[in-house]
Formats: structure tokens, sequence, C-alpha cells
């Protein structure tokens, strides 16, 4: 822990106006992490768009983590939403692209600026693979998805 809280910023170029964009179309954003709430909230607190976030979720807050759905289910339950055709998954794990396949969200999205690269994620249930966090308000905002 003490090694995480020196591991400064751990904010990825761009998130922040990236979240600043969804929110501004009206669009909730959640996080879910298979980390524990304290290293959730340690990560969290350290980043500069904490302030953005509909909902929280860790693995502690549902019975089993990914590829079961439950973490998305808890993220929308926490940020309002009902309709999981209206849900976006971004992450950077096949296991983010199975949870989201096994809750039924109308998009999962890869990002390739964290674990697994283009060919694993390209293997996974995506259905749109972006460079970063920074692209993903292009899927909406111009229409592409």
């Amino acid at each position: 822990m003490a090694r995480l809280a020196r591991a400064q910023p751990l904010s990825l170029p761009g998130v922040r106006l990236a979240l600043e964009r969804l929110r501004a179309a009206g669009i909730r954003v959640a996080v879910a992490s298979g980390f524990d709430r304290n290293i959730v909230e340690l990560v969290l607190k350290s980043v500069d768009w904490n302030d953005l976030l509909d909902a929280q979720v860790c693995s502690e807050d549902v019975a089993q983590g990914r590829p079961a759905p439950f973490m998305i289910f808890r993220a929308m339950e926490r940020s309002g939403v009902l309709d999981v055709h209206q849900v976006a998954v971004v992450g950077d794990t096949v296991r983010d692209l199975e949870a989201g396949w096994n809750a039924g969200v109308a998009y999962r999205i890869a990002v390739l600026t964290g674990a697994h690269d283009r060919a694993a994620l390209s293997a996974g249930p995506q259905t749109h693979i972006v460079d970063s966090v920074r692209d993903v308000p292009g899927l909406w905002l111009q229409g592409a998805a």
C-alpha cells in the first residue's frame, strides 16, 4: 500500500477530459475494480477525476468478481441505470470484456493502455478497441457507437 501511495500520478493522460465530456453529454460514469476497498479508495484519492464518478464498486461489494456480471449490476444500481442495453463496459483485460458480455451490456470497449495487448483484447468479446480512455467519448459524441 505504501508503494502504491508513492506511485504518483496514477491517472492516465486525458482521463479527466474524457469523463468531463461524457458527463456533459448526460452519461453516467462508474468505476468497478477487482481490487479491495482500501486499494480502490487509495487510487481514487490520487486521481484528478474522482469527483466525476456517479458510483464506485470494488470486489468486496459483490459475491463473485469478473468475469461474473455482478460488479456491473451493482454499478448500475448505484448510479441509477436500469437498462443494461444502455451500458458500456470499458476495460483493459479480457475478463473485463467477459463480464460485460455476461451482463449483456451493449458495448464492450477494450482500451490498449492497460494490462492486455491488442491481440488478447481482439480475441475477447469486444465491440470496440480504442487506444486510450480519452477516445471513448468519441464513440457516442460522434455517433460511432
